[in-house]
């Protein structure tokens, strides 16, 4: 008996995003043509329709996507975690979360 070679791509009972449509949305909400993304990554057009179409992405794709546009794809990822996923906060994190209190103290005044 054969097994299928993309176990990967089952859902559970925690599902996770379609890569490609969470690629699709973000271009648009920043406001990034599929030629410009395209032309970044130094792929075809065509190649970045493909993506669109894909429930998973290799890594290396998504890395190479979030540095052509300057973006964070991997932290907007994370908040698809469950909500009682324990997420790992990073210096940056913290240093963004004191800052938000500093303004928020001063809006206060």
């Amino acid at each position: 008996m054969m097994t299928n070679a993309r176990t990967y791509l089952k859902q559970g009972i925690h599902p996770y995003p379609h890569i490609g449509q969470f690629i699709r949305k973000k271009l648009h909400d920043l406001n990034i043509s599929n030629t410009e993304a395209s032309r970044r990554l130094g792929i075809t057009t065509s190649s970045m329709h493909a993506y669109y179409k894909q429930p998973s992405l290799q890594f290396g794709i998504i890395w190479k996507l979030s540095i052509a546009l300057n973006y964070d794809l991997l932290s907007d990822l994370m908040s698809s975690y469950p909500e009682s996923f324990p997420v790992k906060i990073n210096d940056k994190m913290v240093a963004m979360e004191k800052e938000l209190e500093i303004y928020k103290s001063l809006l206060k005044r």
